[in-house]
């Protein structure tokens, strides 16, 4: 009985010792590659190491958007005991100064891999990742910082979990910011620690490029808390800011109210991340008459002293009201602009034959993409001839039936004055490689040439009048004289147009003899003000001062602006206007001036002689001249150097003098004519 039971013992010894000889033949001769290269891999292991994503940089090199290298720790729950979780739990308490219990019960309750602690900082990880036990790791885990919060936010744009750009500038240079992941070939020892690195088949991993923007920090602050401002004083659902370069088409800063944090995108509202600036449409209303009338002084179909026959403030066309806000008999083409009259302009337009006016409008670039560096971008909305209705053209005129977004307006507003070139707008200034080698630069691009430089000039020389003693007063500064335009358009409310809320807004330029910036305010549905000299003008008028505060390089050579009380206050050929009364109709608001237009007499009684010109503004020479019956002609702009009729001559009727005028401010170097 003993001899067979030891005999049953020790047969299934050798059978377990036969299977085990067998296994080692299969792992050590038989599969032997195989096993050897689980081995290899277990001991082994690659490690990628990722690329730092790029800097984003405002224009003197102050960094709006990085990459912190942070680290995330875990603990894996299948390989704790109670000691171990003792260990780790007091440890990870006396670096974050929590409770040891927070971590033991973290720890004692999860399943798998349980988190410990996320984005730790690189400096506060060190000493955690040099501490061995076994079933605790970490991994690198990056956080994209946006140090100035809300701060160009629409321009940035965000990345997401995967560190993929969804909007703004770190969606459309993706491919320029990720960088080239690094490789590492770590042999590991059996808990995982780090022996030796192979740096023969190891590659470091290289840094994304460099973005620098051409907006200004300074510029970018100043507009938001300006804007910001203009929304607390006036109210409003949403505002858009835009500041550019005329003479070259940088975008020197741009704002959307509402905004949001990029870093903390997920509980922003798509409303507040909507970049209003490019991707919504409106209509302009009177900030269009500029466009309109450079067009018809481009066409030499006006003269900005001839008369225009404004209808007491009510014109019919086609049984379809136009009505201005303050009700004039007559008004000269110049009092047109600066009165904003809606009558004046949709007579003029008339001028125009509908090919030539869309294709102006196409030349400034409205309906179609300005090709902006940011997605999302809208076309905008503008008739063609063959659909044009009888009202379709003197309604375009003071700026309605056309959709554009605030930036294709921004460039075309440059264009009116730089001499009238279009340029595209753009905001990437350069791409630097993490080396700080330069991978590419913008260069200003002109479009097309839209009006003459004589036309630029003669426009820009009436919207100064806007501004001095029209419907813009309230952008005006003391030390630099502006040139601008305002608007207030009805907006459509139940698919009609509510003459009870408004988009109201100011673009406006300086220093206006030689403008290198122009600035666009707009605010939707303001509840206080609602027209746009009442409510963006003073808002443009806060930016510009502050900017002129803080640049001093914006107007090197200040002067003290004399202001005239009002525009026609320059033109004898002004007349007085009554009162003004709110009166709307569909889709046809005109601006509200904050003075009333009077007319000034240079001489009294007979004048025998030929004044002294030298030094008057090239308006108030005009007016001279024409209130003694001369004819003229006016070459350059700014004030009187030089005239053809000498100051004391005998004084003959109908007699032509030619005068020579210039400006006081330099010339842009940069500026493109």
């Amino acid at each position: 009985m003993i001899n067979s039971r030891a005999l049953i013992l020790t047969g299934i010894l050798l059978l377990i010792f036969i299977a085990l000889i067998s296994k080692l033949f299969t792992i050590q001769i038989a599969n032997h590659e195989y096993y050897s290269l689980i081995a290899e891999r277990q001991q082994n292991k690659p490690m990628i190491i990722k690329a730092e994503r790029g800097l984003i940089k405002d224009s003197d090199g102050e960094v709006l958007s990085f990459t912190a290298d942070n680290i995330s720790f875990f603990a894996d729950t299948r390989m704790m005991n109670a000691a171990r979780i003792d260990s780790i739990s007091n440890i990870f308490s006396r670096t974050f100064n929590k409770p040891a219990e927070y971590y033991s019960q973290l720890i004692s309750g999860g399943n798998g891999n349980v988190c410990l602690e996320k984005k730790v900082p690189l400096d506060a990880a060190l000493s955690l990742k040099k501490t061995v036990i076994e079933g605790l790791f970490n991994q690198q885990d990056y956080s994209r910082i946006y140090p100035y919060g809300n701060l160009a936010s629409h321009i940035l744009g965000f990345v997401n979990r995967d560190f993929v750009g969804v909007e703004g500038i770190e969606k459309t240079f993706q491919n320029q910011l990720v960088g080239k992941d690094g490789y590492y070939s770590i042999e590991r020892d059996v808990i995982g620690r780090v022996i030796s690195v192979d740096e023969q088949i190891s590659n470091a991993a290289v840094p994304g490029n460099q973005i620098f923007l051409t907006i200004s920090k300074n510029y970018q602050t100043i507009l938001e808390e300006e804007l910001a401002a203009g929304i607390k004083k006036y109210g409003g659902e949403s505002a858009v800011g835009i500041i550019m370069n005329p003479n070259t088409g940088e975008i020197l800063g741009l704002a959307n109210l509402p905004d949001y944090n990029p870093a903390n995108y997920e509980s922003a509202s798509a409303e507040s991340r909507r970049n209003r600036a490019i991707t919504d449409t409106y209509e302009p209303g009177s900030t269009m008459k500029s466009i309109s009338l450079s067009i018809l002084l481009d066409q030499n179909l006006v003269n900005e002293n001839e008369l225009v026959n404004t209808e007491n403030g009510k014109y019919y066309i086609k049984n379809v009201p136009i009505l201005d806000t303050h009700p004039n008999k007559q008004l000269t083409v110049r009092g047109v602009l600066e009165q904003s009259s809606n009558v004046g302009m949709a007579k003029l337009s008339d001028r125009i034959s509908d090919e030539t006016f869309y294709k102006y409008l196409r030349d400034f670039g409205f309906g179609n993409y300005t090709q902006v560096e940011l997605p999302g971008e809208a076309s905008g909305f503008l008739k063609k001839p063959g659909a044009f209705s009888l009202v379709t053209k003197p309604f375009l005129s003071f700026g309605y039936e056309i959709g554009l977004t605030p930036l294709q307006l921004t460039a075309a507003y440059c264009a009116l004055i730089n001499g009238g070139n279009l340029l595209q707008p753009y905001l990437v200034k350069k791409i630097v490689s993490g080396s700080g080698q330069i991978i590419e630069e913008t260069q200003p691009k002109k479009i097309r040439t839209v009006i003459s430089k004589s036309t630029s000039d003669r426009i820009k020389n009436l919207m100064i009048g806007v501004v001095q003693n029209g419907t813009g007063t309230a952008a005006r500064l003391d030390n630099i004289s502006i040139g601008g335009k305002t608007g207030t358009a009805q907006r459509l409310v139940n698919h009609s147009y509510s003459s009870s809320t408004h988009n109201s807004s100011f673009i406006g330029f300086f220093p206006a003899e030689n403008p290198n910036l122009v600035c666009f305010v707009l605010v939707n549905a303001p509840k206080i003000g609602a027209y746009g000299g009442l409510v963006a003008a003073p808002i443009f008028h806060q930016i510009a001062k502050r900017l002129i505060d803080s640049d001093m390089s914006l107007v090197p050579n200040k002067n003290k602006i004399e202001e005239k009380k009002n525009l026609a206050d320059q033109l004898i050929a002004e007349i007085k206007t009554s009162q003004a009364k709110n009166q709307t109709s569909f889709a046809n608001v005109s601006e509200k001036s904050l003075t009333k237009p009077e007319t000034r007499n240079f001489f009294s009684g007979n004048v025998s002689a030929v004044p002294n010109l030298i030094s008057l503004s090239m308006r108030d020479a005009i007016a001279q001249l024409t209130e003694l019956g001369l004819k003229y002609k006016i070459s350059g702009t700014g004030k009187v150097v030089w005239q053809s009729l000498q100051p004391g001559s005998k004084l003959v009727q109908g007699a032509e003098c030619i005068i020579k005028c210039e400006t006081t401010f330099k010339k842009n170097p940069a500026g493109l004519n």
